[in-house]
């Protein structure tokens, strides 16, 4: 009896270990909401304020194709100037995302996600956007006054394809 119930107890305490925490629906929407809507909006309006704001001022940026880090407030500004430097010149640009994966704590103040996203752009000469490069990005987000802002933001370049890129998770997209 007493293997009986050990055995039990062991196969409980390991079917517990290895399941997947569920992220709460109202989460994801909160992230979307807070982060991804708003960071592609500030894309298209070319906002570079609305972009900082999106923004822990603490944020640490990580450049893992220059084996680089920056941090705060002169990040935020080469970062937002993008977009000023976008619009002198009349162009437009987008940005879109795919989320592969959400991890949480247990107050929901902090999150981790991975995912895809894909960058375009239509300057003086293009009829249209295009396309211009897709990338690996993982991010850190916490709650501040209840809003969820970015802390931790790195990327790389990746070669996917706009299938792969539509079919691998959470599709943001503004229309």
């Amino acid at each position: 009896m007493k293997q009986l119930v050990a055995i039990a107890l062991v196969f409980c305490l390991g079917t517990a270990i290895g399941q997947e925490k569920e992220i709460s629906q109202q989460v994801i929407k909160s992230i979307e909401t807070d982060i991804w809507i708003p960071f592609m909006e500030s894309y298209a309006e070319l906002n570079p304020d609305k972009l900082k704001g999106l923004h822990s001022k603490d944020i640490i940026r990580i450049y893992l194709s220059r084996n680089e880090i920056k941090t705060g407030e002169p990040y935020l500004e080469r970062f937002s100037s993008f977009l000023n430097f976008s619009k002198e010149k009349g162009d437009q640009v987008a940005i879109a995302f795919t989320i592969l994966s959400t991890a949480i704590d247990d107050n929901e103040t902090l999150a981790y996600q991975t995912g895809y996203y894909k960058f375009s752009s239509k300057r003086k000469d293009d009829a249209d956007m295009v396309v211009r490069g897709y990338g690996y990005f993982t991010v850190g987000l916490k709650k501040e006054n209840e809003k969820w802002k970015l802390w931790l933001d790195s990327d790389k370049r990746t070669d996917i394809s706009e299938d792969e890129f539509k079919s691998k998770g959470i599709l943001y997209e503004l229309k």
